[in-house]
């Protein structure tokens, strides 16, 4: 460090006073003056991290107890590393275990370096938090000031990164007599499922690529947030919790027990009556109905209208008429009616895939007659469809509105990642909770000891003893801050 604050003085400043020099004399804009100033600084900062990381490698190199445990292999073994504030390379120490006779960067960890890191967590959770919005590639551009990573990087930074972190306790759980879920999935192209070149073919020649990542909503409430003045009505979804992911097969139970675990924890279970759960009556929706004892599925009008329309199109002039003695027998809970009323349309009905179509509604609504009947027998407690809003939202801005492809992993990953911004969450507290995670599951040998005397002789350095003479007004308590850095930044070795 007293190398690099030296250097800036002695050659440095005088650059930045041309930089200036230039600026006032119009030679340079506004932004490039500061462009020029920001990137001077920022060298300063880089030099000084990596000053301090090669002493720091220095006094492990002299700790007794590390001559006592581990044999030097190599020095000045180099280390590139990507940091929010740009690219370092910087010199360590390779050491051998006298025990085990593995090979170790001691420093690495000591500073928490993995064994493979190249990217610091700052700097990955900048990439992480444009990729979500935008794209892999954008996202590798985000990862420090001047710096960028590949998209495959991006891609592997995506897949690796586990979406979970343990919710926090409430100190008092909500009391509701309602909540309400609305289930629907977005229809996302696959670019392969596992490796490229895996995407099996259906009797129509064309390639099965296409992944359904789901989305469940829970919420609370709909309150209107329109003025007196406003020619439209918008309104707001309260207590919003969002879940999402591929979720396919067994692992659609495992999707709805998340959904419960949610809401136990959320909210008083006593007081809880009942849970609607709003779909297009999909299997793995109503399957949140036998996950959730209270809850109760409901028919989402979008798609009912959708399976109605479909039915009568071909009718022309006499659609509307036939649409309204539907719904008027749908109202009633009359199946009977209903049934002579398609049975009229499919006498009119003379091309072949038009019958279909009109058997399918029909059997449609039967299959979910339940879900319709509901509207009637608890108007109070049943609400608009939102579903399909949702998902464009949540998931498709990012992953289907445009041409792209998706592996299977990587589409999963993507959905649990917008899931978990959408829940307000920050993927840095994900990032640090995962690294938490991954060391409390670490055994580290004989850390203790080695990682007390590295602070102590870190500490006792007196950085500003031997600054003095050389920076005229540089005391020594500007640089105490320098000497609790290191030591609170000195955590384990193993």
């Amino acid at each position: 460090m007293i190398n690099s604050i030296r250097d800036f003085i002695e050659n440095q400043t005088y650059e930045i006073e041309n930089i200036m020099k230039k600026f006032v004399e119009g030679e340079l804009d506004l932004d490039t003056f500061g462009n020029e100033l920001q990137e001077k600084s920022l060298q300063l900062t880089r030099n000084i991290v990596v000053e301090t990381l090669e002493e720091m490698d220095e006094t492990i190199r002299n700790s007794a107890k590390r001559q006592a445990a581990y044999v030097v292999e190599k020095k000045g073994e180099p280390k590139e590393l990507l940091m929010p504030l740009g690219r370092i390379r910087f010199k360590r120490t390779c050491y051998t275990s006298k025990k085990t006779g593995k090979s170790v960067y001691l420093l690495d960890r000591v500073i928490g370096l993995g064994k493979h890191q190249r990217i610091t967590m700052g700097a990955a959770a900048a990439i992480l938090e444009e990729t979500v919005e935008s794209s892999y590639q954008k996202g590798g551009k985000h990862a420090s000031v001047s710096a960028w990573v590949s998209k495959e990087t991006v891609k592997e930074l995506v897949h690796n990164t586990v979406v979970e972190i343990p919710e926090k306790e409430r100190e008092e759980k909500k009391k509701v007599r309602c909540l309400h879920i609305e289930a629907d999935e977005d229809h996302v192209a696959a670019q392969f499922y596992g490796k490229k070149g895996d995407l099996e073919k259906g009797e129509n020649g064309r390639k099965n690529n296409t992944l359904m990542p789901k989305l469940v909503l829970v919420y609370e409430d709909i309150v209107e947030e329109s003025g007196e003045c406003s020619k439209s009505k918008r309104y707001r979804l309260t207590g919003k919790r969002y879940f999402c992911g591929l979720y396919s097969g067994k692992d659609n139970e495992k999707l709805w027990e998340e959904v419960r675990d949610y809401i136990c924890g959320t909210y008083e279970w006593e007081r809880l009556e009942t849970i609607y759960i709003a779909g297009d009556g999909a299997g793995w929706i109503k399957a949140g109905c036998e996950v959730l004892e209270k809850g109760k599925f409901v028919l989402d009008r979008f798609h009912m209208g959708k399976y109605i329309n479909r039915s009568v199109s071909h009718l022309l002039d006499s659609a509307e008429e036939v649409k309204e003695e539907i719904y008027e027998a749908l109202e009633k809970g009359d199946q009977r009616e209903v049934r002579k009323i398609y049975k009229r349309i499919r006498k009119v009905t003379e091309k072949e895939s038009k019958e279909k179509e009109v058997n399918e509604s029909l059997r449609y609504l039967m299959n979910n007659w339940e879900g319709i009947q509901i509207y009637q027998e608890e108007p109070g407690g049943v609400w608009g469809c939102h579903a399909e809003g949702q998902v464009s939202h949540v998931l498709s801005s990012r992953m289907s509105s445009r041409p792209m492809g998706w592996s299977r992993k990587g589409a999963d990953q993507m959905s649990r990642l917008r899931a978990y911004r959408m829940n307000g969450g920050k993927i840095i507290d994900l990032l640090k909770y995962q690294e938490e995670k991954k060391k409390r599951e670490e055994e580290v040998e004989k850390k203790e000891e080695l990682v007390r005397e590295v602070r102590r002789r870190q500490a006792g350095r007196k950085y500003a003893e031997q600054l003095q003479g050389s920076i005229p007004g540089l005391e020594e308590h500007s640089m105490k801050w320098m000497r609790d850095l290191v030591g609170q930044g000195i955590s384990y070795i193993a």
